[in-house]
């Protein structure tokens, strides 16, 4: 082979590598991007748009997820009862009611109640871009898993009888379940019948927290991916205290519970916090705020010992309905996921 052969040998080959080089690095750049921008987004959004949701985030929320701007105002109640000092309200959720009442029930106003919570379609478009791709990252369970709603109960007009197997607050969290999914967070929720296992096991009714308790350490032992743990309630006071009414649509009204009953309880209040000061700038009226609570004005810890955002949110009160329960899941889904793709 002659010399100038050789030389455009050489040529060719080194063509070649870099047409490789060049086709890797397109991929490899493809492929970050597709990261970034799809599974997870840019921790310093100063655009604020939220790419999990049909809205775009207010820039103050972005901000406020960012830790630029002053967090918002929290009314943070430390007793029981205190009055919400932003809506008159109280907080109601410290009814007891022995076994024998919640065992002993009303006949359902509807056959098919559990078919009007399935049904209920999100009143927006959502376009979840975001997804954790099959990886459960939300925990929802009832630790008064019969908490019901007058307006589906027969002879029921008063709060201490609002208390069913089928029409109750499993269902609600059921629509919270499906409104996380659609935005793209993998939520795992637990219907269990609380007041089933404590009958079975011959426990009164203050040792809600204990079964449920069993129940947030085995999922934590199945997948340590968990990462937000939501004990989901409803309020006990009426409608006037439980719905606002925004843009026209009424709305189940949010309180979220913290329990100081334990050292790390400042990170549980911090998470609760949060999404309160992200619903008061996109859904103003609809949170109630945070409430306090020590070991001696309740259980106190509510197994938020188990993880440091782990809360309790109660949503509605015993005369809220369908329509105004399932407004409130859309808006605490999208609030929660904008934190979690946010935060």
């Amino acid at each position: 082979m002659s010399p100038k052969s050789k030389k455009n040998e050489k040529r060719n080959i080194a063509k070649i590598l870099l047409y490789i080089f060049i086709v890797l690095f397109i991929i490899w750049l493809i492929t970050t991007i597709w990261m970034v921008v799809v599974y997870k987004p840019n921790k310093n959004n100063e655009n604020g748009v939220d790419n999990n949701s049909h809205t775009v985030m207010n820039k103050d929320v972005a901000s406020l997820l960012n830790g630029s701007k002053k967090e918002s105002p929290v009314e943070v109640y430390n007793g029981d009862p205190k009055v919400d000092k932003t809506s008159n309200h109280l907080d109601g959720d410290e009814l007891e009611p022995t076994m024998e009442k919640l065992l002993t029930e009303s006949d359902l106003q509807f056959k098919n109640i559990d078919a009007m919570f399935e049904n209920m379609k999100s009143p927006k478009e959502i376009s979840a871009i975001h997804s954790t791709f099959g990886k459960e990252v939300v925990y929802i369970y009832h630790s008064h898993s019969r908490e019901s709603f007058l307006p589906y109960l027969k002879d029921a007009v008063k709060p201490e009888e609002a208390y069913h197997s089928v029409a109750n607050i499993t269902l609600v969290g059921k629509m919270l379940g499906r409104a996380m999914k659609q935005r793209g967070l993998g939520t795992k929720v637990d219907t269990t019948d609380i007041v089933e296992v404590l009958d079975a096991k011959n426990l009164d009714y203050t040792s809600s927290y204990n079964v449920s308790r069993e129940l947030v350490q085995s999922a934590l032992n199945d997948n340590r991916k968990l990462e937000y743990f939501l004990d989901i309630h409803r309020d006990s006071l009426r409608k006037e205290n439980t719905t606002t009414e925004i843009n026209g649509a009424k709305f189940a009204r949010l309180l979220f519970v913290v329990g100081t009953g334990h050292e790390g309880f400042e990170k549980n209040l911090k998470f609760a916090k949060d999404l309160h000061a992200i619903l008061e700038t996109q859904y103003p009226t609809l949170s109630k705020g945070v409430i306090q609570k020590s070991s001696s004005q309740g259980n106190g810890v509510y197994n938020q010992d188990l993880s440091p955002n782990s809360i309790i949110i109660e949503i509605g009160g015993v005369d809220n309905t369908v329509e105004e329960l399932h407004q409130s899941t859309e808006a605490l889904a999208e609030v929660v996921s904008d934190y979690y793709w946010h935060k």
